[in-house]
């Protein structure tokens, strides 16, 4: 009986302690479940706070590349997949590739093209987040695009807010290496941070390319407001010229009437006086012993003196009226400015006229001496030209050119101001005008902002930085043609005009 009873509490305690037994293991795997899922848990987190780090990286670019390599980086390395692709479309609805990482044999992928049209993205455009392929999937079109990728397992993504995508992304693994990268599984949770990385990864080249609008569009209106501000100024600038040549017209046909008759009739005046003169000289001959009072006169006018110094007297007013002449004709050739046709005109008869009109600058003052003036002519035939319009260039030129040497001038006092003048004919279809000064030189840094509007380097009220820049769209735009500058500090200054000896 006591045996029995013993066996009972055997049994008993064996009973209890296979429920313990049970009851641990229970235990056990439940703290692994909890333990995985914390882990998992944990995971998440890291990737979810990774995901929001390359998100402010994103923000942080305004760069389309270099958000496209961010993202094939962390899909490689966050996601251990083996190759990542990011295809860009076209107008032709196809892609080609944009970028690509990974272990990738030889360069044959960079010559890959896929079409909108395949099969395989289908679902995408129908609105689904993804295609996945995983290595078993007997799928046609999805075993068409793993053979043209290189990937046998792979899952895809669209960016883009339109019927076409821009981007598309394709990561995934080959078949031998598979093993030592993450499997795809239409389940995975990893696949949710994949979808949240695109999103971003959307989200930040929407950004990007609002941004590109925006600066495009801002872009676009400042070169429309520095085109409008160009063309009043141009506008102002050829009224003002056209009146000014209007008015040298007239003021020079005024002139040139009273010229001519006092320039005509000074001949006749010489004339007239060698005659008197002639006859005065008889009377003294043949009656020199005149009356008193004829006596007194002629030696309170000095007779003598007179006789001499009046036939001086005359010549110098014929100068006088043969340079008057000369500078109404400057003024007719220089106000041709006001003529809108094309005509072939002497090159050089422009250059003449612009330099006689700038002749009270040209001569020497008390701070200066006179500008030397060299002309280099070559035999020019008429060139076919907006005459007035390149008067209008030679003006602007000499006048800068001037403005050079007076400064520097002022500097060095014993210098010698020059400009020289050249003309050449560069081929049967060109020709060549070139101004160069001797002066200081013009700074390398700014060359290229000569021709720019408003740009100038001189005091504020002396210049308006318009002269260089309208000279250059009348060369360029007006007679198809090239103006230069070339410049050395300490040497002078070059512009050199190239215009087409016929219109074009």
């Amino acid at each position: 009986m006591l045996y029995s009873s013993t066996e009972q509490e055997i049994a008993q305690l064996r009973a209890e302690n296979q429920q313990l037994s049970e009851q641990v293991k229970r235990l056990v795997r439940a703290e692994r479940r909890m333990t995985e899922s914390q882990e998992k848990r944990d995971a998440q987190i890291a990737l979810y706070r990774r995901l929001n780090e390359i998100s402010r990286r994103f923000s942080k670019t305004g760069s389309i590349a270099e958000i496209l390599q961010h993202t094939i980086q962390f899909i490689l390395y966050e996601y251990n997949f083996e190759r990542c692709l990011i295809l860009r479309s076209d107008s032709n609805e196809q892609f080609q590739l944009e970028q690509c990482d990974g272990y990738y044999d030889d360069s044959a992928i960079a010559s890959l093209v896929l079409t909108w049209q395949h099969s395989a993205f289908q679902p995408l455009a129908a609105g689904a987040e993804l295609i996945l392929r995983q290595q078993e999937s007997n799928d046609p079109a999805l075993q068409d695009l793993s053979r043209r990728i290189e990937i046998d397992e792979f899952v895809g993504f669209e960016i883009g807010e339109s019927t076409l995508p821009e981007f598309l992304i394709l990561a995934g693994n080959t078949r031998d290496r598979a093993k030592y990268h993450q499997r795809i599984q239409p389940n995975d949770d990893s696949l949710l941070g994949l979808i949240s990385l695109i999103q971003s990864v959307q989200s930040a080249i929407s950004q990007v390319n609002l941004y590109n609008q925006i600066r495009d569009r801002a872009s676009d209106l400042e070169q429309t407001l520095q085109d409008l501000q160009q063309a009043q100024t141009q506008l102002i600038q050829s009224e003002k010229m056209s009146s000014l040549g209007q008015l040298v017209a007239g003021v020079a046909h005024e002139i040139n009437n009273p010229v001519s008759f006092i320039y005509g009739n000074l001949a006749h005046a010489s004339e007239y006086t060698s005659d008197l003169i002639a006859l005065l000289k008889l009377y003294q001959l043949h009656n020199p012993l005149s009356d008193v009072t004829i006596q007194d006169k002629a030696e309170e006018i000095d007779l003598d003196f007179l006789i001499e110094d009046l036939p001086k007297l005359l010549v110098s007013m014929k100068v006088g009226a043969e340079r008057i002449k000369e500078i109404v004709a400057s003024l007719k050739i220089f106000s041709r400015m006001d003529e809108a046709d094309c005509k072939a005109v002497d090159i050089h008869a422009g250059i003449d006229s612009t330099l006689m009109i700038l002749q009270h600058r040209i001569k020497a003052t008390s701070d200066r001496k006179a500008i030397e003036i060299i002309k280099n002519y070559d035999e020019l035939p008429l060139i076919e030209c907006y005459a007035g319009q390149l008067n209008q260039v030679f003006m602007n030129l000499l006048s800068n050119a001037i403005d050079a040497l007076e400064d520097h001038c002022e500097q060095h006092p014993d210098f010698i101001p020059r400009i020289t003048i050249s003309t050449t004919i560069v081929n049967i279809n060109s020709v060549s005008i070139s101004i160069t000064d001797n002066g200081m030189g013009i700074p390398e840094s700014i060359q290229s902002q000569l021709f720019d509007p408003f740009f100038t380097t001189k005091p504020v009220g002396k210049g308006t930085g318009m002269g260089l820049s309208i000279s250059h769209q009348i060369i360029t735009e007006r007679h198809k043609g090239r103006l230069e500058c070339i410049s050395q500090l300490n040497v002078g200054t070059e512009f050199r005009i190239s215009i087409p000896s016929q219109a074009v």
